[in-house]
């Protein structure tokens, strides 16, 4: 039986296959220790009998990941893998796709602690996870580093078409402060209300300490400044686009660590940049 099931919509295609070796990388499993129907070398072998193979396997495998997207939520083969590893009281392990919020999960799915692709702690956690129950040792995160930048930055970008424009019509939460395609860089103060919301934010933190506030308030408006700064110009306009509304959406009202998660995105971006333009001998 195999080890480890990967529940997808095969239009997820793309993503299963970058998750599948970031898995095998950083645990050594063997192709035919994983299933994921749409990855080549992880595929059913030829000649099965497709329904019920699937059924067994999503039933038996010692782990299960579902990827939630929008695809894999409207799929019957997706529902019904989820549905029967649910109710057979077995490991299951929601992993959301880009663009996609716990919310998103409906009936009993919902009860269950989902991770996300985007997240480079919620990837660790997985691999960890996986690790511990297939009673395996993980390497070393520096050697599937590569792997799982690659991850979330394909999550990172994946939310609106690279092609496509972004506009304030893409901006839906209103906690989403500074999180337009004018401020890249914006004529206008996209920051207007960031001092209501660091005063709250900063009583919430230290409500019966006045001098830890204060240089909480400092901070946070230091790293207002800091946004204000608008794109990088070795960043792409639809990178930066992504790279914002995904800091936004984690550190709605705290800007110091939006700022922060901007800095470490960038990079990671600049890395993967760097690592293709290598010769390859």
């Amino acid at each position: 039986m195999i080890k480890l099931f990967i529940s997808h919509s095969s239009e997820d295609a793309e993503l299963a296959a970058i998750f599948v070796q970031l898995i095998v990388t950083a645990l050594m499993v063997k192709a035919q220790d994983i299933r994921c129907t749409s990855v080549d070398g992880y595929r059913l072998p030829g000649g099965s009998d497709t329904d019920e193979q699937l059924r067994e396997e999503a039933l038996g495998a010692e782990c299960f990941i579902g990827v939630i997207s929008s695809q894999s939520l409207a799929s019957a083969y997706v529902l019904f893998e989820l549905g029967a590893r649910w109710g057979a009281r077995r490991h299951l392990i929601p992993l959301l796709a880009p663009g996609l919020r716990p919310q998103a999960l409906k009936g009993p799915l919902r009860g269950l602690n989902a991770l996300s692709c985007d997240s480079m702690a919620d990837i660790h956690q997985l691999i960890a996870e996986l690790a511990s129950r297939m009673h395996i040792q993980s390497e070393s995160p520096a050697v599937y580093q590569h792997q799982l930048e690659a991850l979330v930055y394909y999550a990172t970008t994946l939310e609106i078409p690279v092609d496509s424009t972004p506009t304030k019509e893409h901006i839906v939460d209103k906690h989403l402060i500074g999180v337009t395609a004018t401020q890249i860089p914006s004529q206008d103060d996209d920051y207007a209300a960031s001092g209501e919301i660091i005063a709250q934010h900063c009583e919430r933190e230290w409500p019966e300490d006045f001098s830890m506030r204060a240089y909480c308030i400092n901070q946070q408006q230091e790293a207002v400044e800091k946004l204000r700064q608008g794109r990088p110009s070795d960043i792409p306009e639809e990178v930066f686009y992504q790279i914002r509304r995904k800091c936004a959406r984690e550190w709605p009202d705290d800007f110091s660590m939006r700022q922060y998660s901007e800095e470490q995105q960038t990079a990671a971006y600049r890395s993967l940049q760097s690592r293709r333009q290598q010769p390859i001998y």
